[in-house]
């Protein structure tokens, strides 16, 4: 298969646990790139802070933020937006307050936590996600319920099934793979040639799609269970030494 394009995740596959990227990983990024190959960040974080490793990489590439809810151009233009409707932000808000569930909103403004004296003030910004974290899994349980129960909204739970210990909540048809393919599409490439790195449960959509998923070794089961291949993170390199590969293997 000739790939076109690299979609990767960032905290626990390019980025190692205290945020940095190993030199092997961002060579083989940047050879990437040099190579013709579409780079592409995809994150759950807000734009504002993936710009810093994009900055770290010295490479102006494409950004999927938010899981899936903004795409942006590799010149810093919005391509494309998802917000969450205010019946929803309300709701969500309620079954917070109803469960005593801190949240962290993901506003096209920036991030804000529920417990800043400010919040209110947050409520006429415009939401793309929201994450609930809590140490009580039964509170975090019985707000999903009720938040599924909508049937307007995505969900992603992290944790052992049952037991999650926070949860990602954005517009209904949203997350990575879907924004990977409305980028595909503006880019000129097909599904099949795209290569896509990932470690949770917000990049299993995404391994699924894409013509190549590879899953670092430390993802879940049913993250791992998706993957065409599953690759050991030692180092931080996963990323690093499984494009070299790839690139050698396309170059011979």
């Amino acid at each position: 298969m000739s790939w076109k394009m690299i979609a990767i995740d960032l905290d626990g596959t390019l980025l190692d646990r205290n945020g940095t990227i190993s030199e092997e990983n961002a060579k083989w990024v940047r050879e990437a790139q040099r190579s013709g190959l579409h780079v592409v960040l995809v994150s759950g974080r807000h734009r504002l802070r993936i710009v810093p490793v994009m900055e770290m990489l010295g490479l102006q590439v494409p950004i999927i933020s938010t899981n899936g809810c903004e795409i942006w151009s590799a010149d810093g233009h919005l391509l494309d937006r998802c917000v969450l409707p205010w019946k929803d932000v309300t709701t969500l808000h309620l079954i917070a307050f109803q469960h005593q569930i801190h949240y962290r909103s993901y506003c096209v403004e920036g991030v804000f936590d529920s417990n800043e004296h400010n919040h209110l003030a947050q409520m006429d910004y415009s939401w793309l996600k929201v994450l609930l974290k809590s140490d009580h899994s039964a509170s975090l349980s019985a707000a999903y319920e009720r938040l599924l129960a909508t049937e307007r909204l995505e969900l992603i739970a992290y944790g052992a099934p049952g037991l999650p210990k926070q949860i990602d909540i954005q517009p209904k048809g949203t997350g990575k793979a879907q924004a990977l393919d409305k980028l595909c599409r503006t880019l000129g490439v097909r599904q099949e040639e795209v290569v896509a790195f990932g470690d949770d449960r917000n990049d299993l959509e995404m391994l699924r799609w894409a013509g190549l998923g590879i899953a670092m070794a430390h993802a879940p089961d049913d993250v791992r269970a998706v993957a065409d291949t599953i690759v050991p993170n030692g180092l931080g390199s996963g990323v690093g030494h499984t494009l070299s590969r790839i690139m050698r293997h396309a170059s011979a």
